[in-house]
């Protein structure tokens, strides 16, 4: 009978024990499943934040980019030429139509750069100033009427390209280059040529293959 009460409170002993140990187990694996949870939300949201403000030093600096180079735009806008100047280049090329059309070669050649180049009609026709002025100096000049005018300043070398009407040969095309000099803005190439409507030109180019 002794025996039969000290084994049951062996086997008390033992059930407690081993329930004692499943409730600790537990205990510890719960606080080690929500360490890891809690550590990964706080790294998801350290990730997130950090994506974000470098998502921010991106586009603030794609932003400055942008800004900067519109800045270079605007301030190196080829358009950009003052009211003087302006006044100057045109005053010069219309000279250089009237002195053309009253054959005062004197005038006319003075406002060429020394090393200009013109472009005329013919594809032969590239002349320098010597050139250009023994063919200039047999005639009794030419007429162009200006129609419309636009000018590209970039550094000290303006390029304009100009609308003309001839009563010979209807609406043509100036184009060319000036350049800063010490005597003022010279003319540097000039080049006169035919526009060809598109609905005409494989006619009019089959003519000129013949």
């Amino acid at each position: 009978m002794t025996l039969s009460i000290i084994k049951l409170g062996l086997i008390a002993m033992l059930v407690t024990t081993v329930t004692a140990f499943d409730c600790l187990a537990n205990d510890t694996k719960v606080e080690t499943d929500d360490k890891p949870l809690e550590q990964t939300t706080t790294s998801s949201l350290t990730i997130d934040t950090e994506l974000n403000t470098q998502s921010e030093q991106v586009s603030k600096e794609s932003a400055g980019v942008i800004t900067d180079l519109n800045d270079a735009i605007k301030l190196n806008d080829p358009q950009q030429l003052d009211e003087k100047d302006r006044q100057l280049i045109n005053s010069l090329l219309n000279q250089l139509h009237e002195s053309a059309e009253t054959a005062d070669w004197q005038l006319y050649f003075s406002l060429y750069h020394d090393q200009a180049v013109f472009i005329g009609t013919d594809a032969t026709e590239r002349w320098d100033m010597k050139q250009f002025r023994q063919y200039a100096e047999k005639t009794q000049g030419w007429r162009y009427e200006l129609q419309s005018r636009k000018l590209i300043k970039v550094g000290d070398t303006v390029v304009f390209d100009e609308q003309l009407y001839s009563e010979s040969y209807g609406v043509s095309r100036g184009t060319g280059a000036m350049v800063w000099t010490p005597q003022g803005w010279k003319v540097l190439q000039y080049h006169l040529s035919f526009p060809i409507p598109n609905d005409k030109a494989k006619r009019i180019t089959s003519l000129i293959k013949q």
